[in-house]
């Protein structure tokens, strides 16, 4: 290769790298800006990549699951006497491809710009500085009833920051507690690493503390169950051992807690300050209308029996809930499931096997015991930790249809691979 085509792929790369970062930024906060920087830094790396799309097994999968979802949509499209009953429309079926295969284009395209150690650590950085809008907008909503929809460019950019009760089910520029709760867990263990690692600069330690101190705060205002399950899951896979560290600490400020809160005054107070963070709301059972999440998976379990192969529809499994039940539910909270219903077992065995292979495969080669003491790990296991903080949440809810998640969700496997 000539010195002259060799800059010229320079610069591409640098391009394609600069706007792929500029998307990552704006990705919470002005998602539809977002998408177009990221689009063309996905133009840039398949153009230059596409030759390699088959040398990947993880490509062939997702290539196959791809047709397989197309046929689905067009058997539904043909073949839904089963959804007539439920006044479905087939049409979903091929809007929710849009949920599925431009985002494998993600997982190949972005990969290009996440090769190094150091080019994941940009991503975990860009990934922090960009929700530096979410912790502001979800505190303004909290403590100074910051309210909206906030909308600018023609509805382009829209903050949702909807009018709160009390201080907490934060929902932030999201448009629900779960799903400002998952990415404040997504950036979580980034923040912690960076807070571990950058201790030489005493104003990168009490800036890179005071972030963290606000995304805890912020996660724990959700209000959202899950949440705050991510927050701890995430600290103390960070930690590790070190955890063992923060243990006398966090007993001597409990005990300093119940003993304090004897005396009647600051009793009171503790009361108060209890009764306004962790309202009685957020410890009621997840039961609603005597129907448990339990009831929601059976009931799932039996519509994919009924429609194994092809499954019932993208966006069906609401209305049939609806009929069986007479009440709503806008999915079966948890994304296989969801993947089963949608487009069938293949679909869901192909995609899935896919994104388990890809997990424990990192997960093992990152925690292994020749890396358990290495300083410089710490950024590829924040990775592996989002990652996986992630992939837990989903069996227990679906926000991966929020697209900053689903591209987040993509990205991080991306990153894995």
């Amino acid at each position: 290769m000539s010195i002259s085509n060799q800059k010229k792929n320079n610069i591409k790369n640098n391009f394609g790298k600069l706007n792929f970062l500029i998307g990552i930024f704006l990705l919470p906060s002005a998602f539809s800006l977002s998408l177009v920087f990221l689009l063309i830094s996905l133009i840039s790396s398949i153009s230059r990549n596409k030759n390699n799309i088959l040398n990947d097994k993880y490509n062939i999968f997702l290539l196959i699951g791809s047709f397989w979802l197309i046929i689905c949509s067009t058997v539904h499209s043909f073949r839904n006497e089963f959804l007539i009953a439920n006044d479905w429309d087939s049409s979903l079926s091929w809007i929710g491809l849009a949920n599925w295969i431009p985002l494998f284009c993600c997982f190949y395209g972005f990969q290009f710009y996440l090769r190094t150690p150091n080019e994941r650590k940009i991503f975990g950085l860009i990934l922090i500085l960009g929700t530096f809008p979410v912790i502001v907008s979800g505190l303004g909503q909290s403590f100074f009833n910051w309210n909206g929809p906030l909308e600018t460019l023609g509805g382009l950019i829209i903050w949702y920051q909807r009018p709160l009760e009390n201080i907490t089910e934060l929902t932030g520029l999201f448009n629900n507690p779960n799903y400002a709760g998952l990415w404040l867990n997504i950036v979580w263990p980034f923040c912690l690493a960076f807070l571990i690692r950058n201790r030489t600069n005493i104003f990168q330690v009490i800036s890179g503390f005071l972030f963290t101190l606000s995304i805890a705060i912020t996660t724990v205002l959700t209000n959202s169950r899950s949440a705050w399950i991510g927050l701890l899951l995430g600290t103390i896979l960070i930690l590790g051992r070190k955890i063992i560290k923060v243990i006398p600490y966090l007993s001597l400020t409990s005990v300093f807690i119940f003993l304090t809160s004897l005396l009647p005054d600051l009793g009171k107070h503790y009361k108060r300050i209890f009764e306004v963070v962790i309202p009685n709301q957020s410890w009621v059972s997840i039961e609603q209308n005597n129907i448990t999440r339990i009831d929601i998976w059976f009931s799932a379990l039996q519509n994919i029996i009924k429609n194994p192969l092809f499954g019932s529809g993208s966006g069906s499994f609401p209305k049939i809930f609806l009929n069986e039940t007479g009440f709503f539910r806008g999915h079966p909270h948890n994304l296989i499931l969801e993947l089963m219903i949608s487009y069938g077992l293949p679909a869901a065995f192909l995609i899935t096997i896919v994104i388990s292979t890809l997990f424990l495969v990192s997960f093992l080669k990152i925690f292994s015991i020749k890396n358990e003491n290495n300083p410089n790990m710490i950024f590829e296991k924040a990775w592996i930790i989002s990652l996986f903080i992630l992939l837990i949440s989903q069996m227990v809810d679906v926000q991966y249809f929020d697209g900053r998640i689903s591209i987040v969700f993509w990205i991080l496997l991306g990153g894995a691979r």
